[in-house]
């Protein structure tokens, strides 16, 4: 197999980290900024910069016409999507701090992170596509699974590495740092070699047929229901450990943690950060075992193995360890269990990576608009896992913590499984790199 650079990978890689890490920047920093300037927040209108925010991720597949379509001449089709994007938003949070009031903060965060993650979700898109121009489809599931693992450990990690930084520099020079990490992250792509321009590209044509086609909507439903469970992995997996130590004196009352008591802790950052560790790490490992089987063995068998292990890591959790009468074992085992449920998450990643882009390069003139489609749907089956567990934590009220996310986890466990449907109806020939008997 031809390989691709390593040095081209460490480039997507870095890129993805810290696109990853505006998810963690909105999910822990925002919150406790606007709190501290606003002189308080409410919930709800925390909820919706939240959903305003991500919006831009839901037309993911509209940034992958573009860079298909509209290239710039002896930069290519996918650079100038990465690097344009992304410095426009690095740009307004360097000088946020020059327009930002208690008056204003609310909206102006809310717009700021409109342009960030429209800058993040345009470049994620495009790096998609040049990876998939590039990269010897032997090595997708490695090299996707790898970046992808990335941009995952930024998104779990950003939030407590920048409450670390904080202990130094104040919050305004964070901004102004990102800012700059982002635009100068984004300028390393311009090592990367493109593939050779596709002239007259038909994007009408390519979209009729992408979407016309009845086995593509197998694909898309696969690519929904496997990642039903990322959100649970990524948001409460860490809570329900942080919830099961008793020191904290953290409770849940009606499907919703104290505030109050979160508040209070200081500790409780240091126990996330170290819970988001453990899980970034078995992000990592997860994407290198699922992607070497997916290139190596079979693309079928990771995507199999992965729902197994998930099925797995779902049910240790299953298992009453804060009876043990030991002050550390239990806070120690559901360590390890999180660092396992991590791993599934980069192993399904490198599996589905593997699955999807070998799919996608069935269309050369719109490989980036099919994988963004595709992820589209991803996206979507994660918010539609954190929304059926959002109403779960409601109808369980009144149930003990264990109790109520016992039963969650094993929901997740039916849901993720449900994957396993329409992967099966799709042609084995259209991902496998040879034939399986």
């Amino acid at each position: 197999m031809k390989e691709l650079k390593s040095t081209y990978i460490a480039i997507f890689s870095v890129n993805y980290f810290f696109q990853g890490i505006a998810q963690g920047l909105y999910a822990v920093i925002i919150p406790i900024f606007l709190f501290d300037y606003v002189g308080g927040i409410d919930g709800s209108t925390l909820s919706l910069m939240f959903t305003v925010v991500l919006l831009p991720f839901a037309i993911k597949f509209l940034y992958g016409i573009i860079s298909d379509k509209v290239s710039f001449k002896k930069y290519g089709r996918r650079k100038p999507w990465i690097i344009i994007p992304v410095s426009i938003a690095g740009f307004f949070w360097i000088i946020l701090q020059l327009f930002i009031s208690p008056n204003n903060a609310i909206i102006l965060f809310i717009i700021a992170g409109v342009i960030l993650i429209l800058g993040i979700a345009m470049a994620d898109t495009a790096i998609d596509g040049l990876i998939l121009d590039i990269c010897p489809k032997e090595g997708l599931g490695r090299v996707q699974g790898i970046c992808w693992s990335f941009r995952s450990i930024g998104t779990i990690a950003g939030g407590p590495l920048i409450v670390t930084i904080l202990q130094f520099i104040n919050i305004q020079s964070i901004f102004i740092l990102y800012g700059f990490i982002l635009i100068s992250s984004s300028f390393l792509v311009l090592i990367v070699k493109e593939s050779a321009l596709i002239d007259k590209i038909n994007i009408k044509k390519n979209v009729k047929e992408i979407f016309g086609k009845g086995k593509n909507w197998k694909v898309f439903t696969f690519a929904l229901f496997i990642s039903i469970v990322d959100g649970v992995i990524f948001t409460l997996i860490s809570l329900y450990i942080i919830i099961l130590q008793p020191d904290l004196g953290l409770g849940m009352i009606g499907g919703v943690i104290e505030l109050d008591a979160l508040q209070q802790t200081r500790e409780l950052y240091i126990i996330n950060a170290s819970i988001s560790v453990i899980i970034g790490i078995g992000v990592i490992i997860g994407a290198v075992i699922g992607g070497r089987i997916a290139d190596l063995k079979s693309r079928k068998k990771s995507v199999y193995s992965s729902l197994i292990i998930t099925t797995i890591s779902f049910l240790l959790f299953l298992i009453p360890v804060h009876y043990i009468e030991n002050a550390h074992l239990p806070y120690i085992i559901l360590l390890i269990f999180a660092g396992i449920v991590g791993s599934t998450n980069g192993w399904r990643k490198s599996a589905y990576s593997a699955v999807i882009g070998q799919i996608s390069k069935q269309y050369p003139e719109a490989n980036s608009t099919y994988f963004a489609t595709c992820n589209s749907f991803t996206n979507g089956g994660t918010i539609l896992g954190l929304t059926l567990t959002g109403i779960l934590l409601g109808a369980l009220q009144g149930l003990d913590v264990y109790m109520t996310f016992s039963i969650i986890f094993v929901f997740m466990i039916i849901a993720s499984n449900i994957s396993l449907i329409p992967f099966m109806l799709i042609n084995s020939k259209d991902y496998e790199l040879k034939p399986q008997s």
